[in-house]
């Protein structure tokens, strides 16, 4: 039986001898303790980590712990970018998690960085999501930024093709809808239509659509800011 991340962490903090302060501050987050928490940040470092990399912050993202992490956010040194060993910041935790409180919480901090990528898959926020099929947050990163076109480590699947192959084709039509997909890569274009037409008659006309609407606009070039901002749902 696999152990949970709560007992995974404390193994950690043993094997690694860690105690004091910090070890209390983890602790607090593991149990969700806002007293303990805050008692404990008196002296810890906000930013201390167990041997896997996991901070208090990750530990009560993952948790759903809101009004911790909110208590976290406000430490002046807190990094709220902060990675653990597979390189996820909390952003991530929270975006797969689909808790949009936690997630707006981390997006309102002014150092949060919206876009960048575990070093497992390479996934950011926003492909988390749609590989979990979470379309508000979805929406929730879009809003706040995140890259559409940003692809994983493959090259290959980018937050579009991870919510066509997932199945979440809310969040595929959701996309496509913002006109910022960029579809000048043939590999993607045609990896796109190729599980969109697994996938139903409704996801793949609105793909079609999107395309033609790209190529109409650009004559299949990459739009040379890379920013073309989303429209609102239904807006193309």
């Amino acid at each position: 039986m696999r152990d949970t991340l709560e007992e995974r962490v404390m193994k950690s903090m043993v094997e690694h001898e860690q105690s004091g302060e910090d070890a209390e501050l983890i602790q607090a987050a593991i149990a969700g303790d806002i007293p303990a928490a805050r008692s404990a940040l008196a002296t810890a470092d906000v930013n201390a980590a167990d041997g896997d990399g996991w901070t208090a912050l990750h530990i009560a993202v993952h948790g759903q712990h809101r009004d911790l992490t909110r208590l976290l956010l406000e430490h002046p040194d807190i990094d709220v970018n902060s990675r653990n060993k597979w390189g996820s910041t909390p952003l991530m935790l929270a975006a797969g998690g689909g808790n949009l409180d936690i997630v707006e919480c981390l997006l309102r901090h002014h150092r949060t960085l919206v876009d960048l990528q575990a070093e497992y898959y390479g996934r950011t926020a926003l492909i988390e999501t749609a590989v979990k099929g979470h379309a508000h947050i979805a929406r929730c990163l879009v809003s706040h930024g995140a890259n559409v076109n940003i692809s994983d480590k493959t090259g290959r699947n980018n937050a579009l093709i991870e919510a066509i192959k997932n199945k979440h084709a809310d969040i595929a039509i959701y996309l496509l809808r913002t006109g910022t997909i960029d579809f000048s890569n043939r590999d993607l274009r045609l990896q796109a239509l190729i599980w969109a037409s697994r996938r139903g008659d409704e996801l793949y006309k609105e793909l079609d659509h999107a395309i033609a609407a790209y190529f109409n606009r650009t004559g299949g070039r990459p739009e040379t800011d890379g920013s073309r901002r989303a429209s609102r749902p239904g807006q193309s």
